[in-house]
């Protein structure tokens, strides 16, 4: 049993390496709009990592294993000239080490996000597994309430 867990683990590791990364589980969750959650008051510094929650292996981390900080995340952003954004949770994808997750291992959550003016959506890589202070990534601002 350990071995077959293992191989899978390496399987979904291997998975998460290629360009796009392998949506491991997927979701029905409606189209939402930042306007629909609280956002976080404290997201204002910009990150200085260009890469920051846009590649999978750079993931937002909003902790306490709780999807609706996930939204709450979302919603304290905007589009560059502060559109309202428009989001979904694509899937799961990307395993990676931590003590917080399932047997050691914690998955990414994907989030598809537009806003008017955006010609292809940019996909957002964010764990509620661990936490680290939020960050707002390349190509958002911060959303004025």
């Amino acid at each position: 049993m350990k071995k077959i867990l293992l191989l899978l683990i390496v399987l979904l590791c291997l998975a998460c390496g290629a360009k796009k990364p392998t949506i491991l589980s997927s979701s029905s969750n409606p189209m939402a709009t930042s306007l629909d959650y609280e956002p976080f008051i404290d997201v204002s510094e910009y990150s200085t990592d260009k890469e920051y929650g846009l590649v999978e292996d750079k993931p937002i981390k909003v902790g306490e294993k709780s999807a609706i900080n996930q939204r709450r995340y979302i919603a304290s952003l905007a589009g560059p000239e502060g559109q309202v954004l428009s989001f979904y949770r694509v899937g799961s994808c990307c395993p990676y080490a931590s003590e917080n997750g399932l047997s050691g291992t914690a998955l990414v959550d994907v989030y598809s996000v537009t806003y008017k003016g955006l010609k292809k959506p940019i996909m957002l890589y964010i764990s509620f597994y661990d936490f680290e202070t939020l960050m707002i990534p390349e190509g958002f601002t911060k959303r004025e309430i």
